[in-house]
C-alpha cells in the first residue's frame, strides 16, 4: 500500500459586509408608536407576529417603564403613540 498525501484545505480571506443588525420585536413596537401616525393594536400584531393580547401586555410594560404613550380613536379605530418630550 502506498501513502496518498493529503491535500491542504483551502481557505478564503474574503471579507463580506457584515449583514445589518437584526431589529428585536420590542424596539420594532417602540419605532412603529413613535411614528408621526402611531400604530393600531392589529398593526402591531401584524408586524411582530404577537396576538394582541401580547401586544397590549407590551404597551403596559412600556408605559410602566416611563414611556409616555398615548391613545386616540379616529373613525372608531384605536392609535397608539409614543410622545417624545
Amino acid at each position: 500500500m502506498t501513502k496518498q498525501s493529503k491535500k491542504p484545505i483551502e481557505t478564503t480571506t474574503e471579507t463580506t459586509a457584515e449583514p445589518a443588525p437584526k431589529i428585536t420585536k420590542k424596539a420594532l413596537v417602540e419605532q412603529l408608536l413613535k411614528s408621526d401616525k402611531g400604530a393600531t393594536i392589529e398593526e402591531l400584531s401584524k408586524q411582530t407576529g404577537w396576538q394582541a393580547h401580547t401586544v397590549r401586555g407590551h404597551l403596559s410594560i412600556l408605559k410602566k417603564a416611563g414611556a409616555n404613550i398615548t391613545s386616540e380613536r379616529v373613525d372608531s379605530v384605536r392609535y397608539y403613540r409614543i410622545i417624545t418630550a
